[in-house]
């Protein structure tokens, strides 16, 4: 299977995969909580990093989970720092101030946690193998560094997702990073 096969199949399982996200999610926190896709895009490498810096104002938080199974991925879960901000308040039924405290962080790495869980969780059932991932890892950072940070895949699966818990919406964007070549930096 080549990378462009990997990445379609990938992208039709973007909408299963969010809806779980919404259902796990729901469970977890005991609120009214919903995942949906907006757009969901296979793109190059380039082109969602110029997305990166022309849609985040910095800083931005991201939540990183690193995939070790049939191949290696990573999964990002990004949100410019007042939709994490608002997110974090709505779980939590408290403004939160920015920058996130430990306690919003740890809010944020378990939503992040949850969504790239649900994409593996149907990525397995698809290609019927099992991935497992890394703990996540919250970064305040900007656009420019999490593209540093990252090793660039030749292809991305690019899904902008709305998080909607009880009367909040709060955008993001979902990124999967294949790595057919080796371990997952």
């Amino acid at each position: 299977m080549d990378i462009e096969q990997l990445m379609a199949i990938w992208q039709k399982a973007s909408m299963p995969a969010l809806a779980q996200a919404g259902l796990a999610l729901k469970q977890f926190s005991g609120l009214d909580f919903d995942v949906r896709e907006s757009d969901v895009a296979v793109v190059s490498w380039d082109t969602m990093s110029e997305r990166f810096l022309r849609t985040f104002r910095n800083p931005l938080y991201a939540v990183h989970l690193r995939a070790h199974g049939l191949f290696h991925a990573h999964i990002l879960t990004v949100f410019s720092d007042v939709n994490g901000q608002r997110l974090v308040s709505a779980l939590m039924g408290e403004t939160i101030e920015l920058p996130l405290d430990s306690m919003g962080l740890s809010a944020l790495a378990e939503v992040g946690n949850v969504v790239g869980t649900a994409f593996l969780n149907v990525f397995a059932d698809l290609f019927q193998t099992v991935w497992e991932p890394t703990t996540p890892r919250v970064w305040l950072t900007s656009a420019e560094e999490l593209t540093r940070e990252i090793s660039p895949g030749s292809r991305v699966l690019m899904s902008e997702a709305l998080f909607q818990v009880t009367n909040e919406e709060v955008s993001a964007e979902i990124v999967v990073v294949p790595s057919l070549g080796g371990a997952a930096a």
